[in-house]
């Protein structure tokens, strides 16, 4: 059996342009062979679109072959195109929509882990502000209640006043250099007229370091006696002397007068080592000498007072 072709045949077999074929080949054949040749071509195209399945290639049958009576060839038909666009364009229109959908998140395990450790950090990090700015808070207040003294140069010596809550109790936190100076607090209760500073009852050996030096007017529980006591406390422990007053300076503390103060002040004070550092300068004002400033004069009348000075260790008093 013989197929006749017309002259576009070649351009169709080399998939040229298929559009350009003509898509049903002109044959001499007669019903009974045309029948055959109709069911041929109908199972060969089944087999193709199944081979097929939804490939996006352009590759298309081709229009026109040469059949012989034992063998055949699948050739396009207009009905296979129509049915390749339609499901080429379902193909798209599932791809477009699939590509439109949002993406869903996801995340690696290598992601997962980096995420949680930064995560303790922050919270860590959270967690000592807080317990920082706390500690501050208490810091700021401890220095309020027992004093504080600022850094200064190395070498120097340094003083600031405390604050108390009893009366005729005075608090001073010192600090003094390392090396082989020696530094002490003199006290007193006594500046006599005429003099340049005040009469000296006794002083306290410092150590190295801060201490904390409380002056104090009281009574003795054991003797009874009114002293004026100087109590120094450090680390390395606490030293104390104290000294009786005379009856005259007893009725002046335990009655009611105006008081100059004097001395150094909530700031930290500093000075070089040489030099000293008047602590307390409380001058009780009594009677029509009470009256007068004698400012860097000495006084024209005893002057009584709580006197405290930081000095350096030498010589007497």
């Amino acid at each position: 059996m013989i197929w006749r072709l017309s002259g576009q045949t070649s351009n169709c077999q080399y998939d040229y342009n298929w559009i350009m074929c003509d898509p049903e080949p002109k044959t001499e054949l007669s019903s009974k062979a045309g029948a055959d040749v109709d069911d041929t071509l109908s199972t060969a195209n089944d087999k193709r679109l199944q081979g097929q399945g939804d490939s996006n290639s352009a590759w298309l049958p081709q229009a026109a072959v040469s059949v012989s009576d034992q063998s055949s060839a699948p050739v396009s038909t207009s009905a296979t195109a129509e049915q390749w666009r339609a499901s080429n364009n379902a193909q798209r229109a599932e791809s477009r929509v699939h590509r439109a959908s949002p993406r869903r998140w996801s995340i690696s395990l290598r992601e997962y882990l980096g995420l949680m450790t930064l995560l303790s950090l922050a919270m860590g990090l959270a967690f000592l502000v807080h317990r920082l700015r706390g500690l501050e808070a208490e810091v700021t207040k401890l220095r309020a209640e027992t004093g504080y003294l600022q850094q200064t140069a190395p070498g120097q010596i340094a003083a600031a006043r405390a604050p108390v809550d009893q009366p005729l109790t005075y608090r001073v936190r010192v600090r003094v250099p390392t090396g082989s100076d020696k530094f002490r607090v003199a006290y007193s209760s006594i500046w006599p007229k005429q003099a340049a500073g005040p009469q000296w009852f006794g002083a306290v050996p410092l150590p190295v370091g801060e201490s904390v030096v409380t002056i104090r007017i009281l009574e003795d529980p054991r003797d009874k006696k009114w002293k004026i006591a100087s109590l120094v406390a450090s680390t390395e422990g606490n030293q104390r002397m104290a000294t009786v007053l005379p009856p005259a300076h007893v009725e002046v503390f335990r009655g009611s007068h105006d008081v100059l103060s004097t001395g150094v002040g909530r700031e930290t004070q500093s000075v070089e080592r040489t030099e000293s550092i008047r602590l307390l300068d409380e001058r009780w004002l009594v009677g029509e000498g009470g009256l007068l400033l004698y400012g860097d004069r000495p006084p024209e009348s005893d002057q009584i007072g709580i006197y405290a000075e930081l000095q350096p260790d030498v010589g007497p008093l």
